[in-house]
């Protein structure tokens, strides 16, 4: 298998993370997406990243979305998941599967609206000049409010680490490492960050910098 996808990606981290924990063999391709190699351009016509390149034996060789390719993965044969607390072996807790559904996707919110405001920064337009980006920052705040108020002060859905867990780690260790959002007004996030800082794949899919 091949992994498209940079190191800054929020995405590709949650991907990366999982790879990690079912220990699964895989090859980069760790462009970015200012600087995209021909084989991704030509693998991929929605030009977004993740995307794995499942080789040419397989049905469907490219997977386009983070949870698509997560489904993927977990099909694999795979060793027993570890760590502490344990990782989820299996995409959605049977018995939580609309709250861990909800989770990512309202993380996903938060994640593309902020996504957003700083694409169209580097284009030289700032929410102060646009209604539009001011929303997208407001999004931003109300999913996480949402995410703060579902979490509890817990530090994982369940008891064991999983997907939608893994895709909120994700989406705040952009917002600060993009320098996006003061994420003080949701301590319990912090808790959650806190809780899995030290955890092996967490580590090993830091942005860099």
């Amino acid at each position: 298998m091949k992994l498209f996808g940079h190191d800054t990606s929020a995405y590709v981290r949650r991907v990366r993370i999982l790879l990690a924990e079912l220990h699964l063999p895989f090859e980069r391709d760790a462009h970015g997406w200012l600087d995209p190699s021909p084989e991704f351009l030509a693998a991929s016509p929605i030009h977004r990243l993740p995307v794995l390149d499942r080789g040419p034996g397989a049905q469907v060789r490219y997977l386009y979305d983070s949870r698509v390719i997560a489904e993927a993965l977990y099909a694999l044969p795979h060793p027993a998941p570890g760590g502490s607390p344990p990782f989820q072996d299996a995409l959605w807790n049977s018995a939580l599967e609309g709250q861990d559904r909800n989770v990512v996707s309202v993380s996903d919110g938060a994640l593309d609206a902020l996504v957003n405001v700083f694409c169209l920064e580097a284009d030289g337009i700032r929410p102060d000049q646009s209604p539009y980006l001011r929303r997208q920052e407001q999004r931003a705040r109300d999913c996480f409010d949402w995410l703060e108020r579902n979490y509890g002060g817990r530090t994982t859905l369940a008891r064991c680490l999983a997907f939608a867990d893994v895709a909120v780690l994700c989406t705040l260790g952009w917002v600060r490492f993009r320098k996006r959002m003061d994420l003080t007004p949701w301590p319990g996030l912090a808790r959650l960050e806190a809780a899995h800082r030290d955890r092996p794949s967490v580590v090993a899919t830091l942005h860099p910098g």
